[in-house]
């Protein structure tokens, strides 16, 4: 009976080693994703900063979250867009789009965030004073 034993250690290990390492890459993708969404949404409020000074134009604002994406998200987030659609003359509204570092072949992560606020502008109180 021990004959019949003999290799199967070797083909367990041949078995288990590739999925935990496949485990263990998931994870840490799961954590570049995590923080490479993190710098998408840091990149669209910084546009939004920018975007809804007095007298500022939402354009101004799409390309500073493109700078700060670039920036700050260098080898995280992969090609990072960003755009002011939605926006109103009332409302800054910054979408910034990227993909995440993967670490899995094939497996691609997606990213898409968006931040939006009030424009900064002067208005006069109404009221019978």
């Amino acid at each position: 009976m021990r004959r019949r034993d003999t290799g199967s250690i070797t083909l367990e290990i041949v078995i288990a080693f590739p999925v935990a390492m496949l485990g263990v890459l998931l994870t840490i993708n799961a954590a570049l994703w995590y923080h490479a969404r993190n710098i998408a949404l840091a990149a669209a409020q910084e546009g939004v900063r920018t975007g809804r000074a007095y007298h500022a134009n939402p354009a101004q604002g799409a390309t500073t979250a493109i700078t700060f994406a670039r920036t700050s998200g260098r080898g995280l987030l992969l090609g990072p867009s960003a755009d002011t659609h939605g926006s109103t003359p009332t409302t800054v509204v910054i979408h910034v789009r990227g993909q995440a570092v993967s670490l899995v072949p094939g497996l691609h992560l997606n990213i898409d965030q968006v931040a939006r606020g009030p424009v900064e502008r002067f208005t006069t109180e109404t009221g019978g004073r």
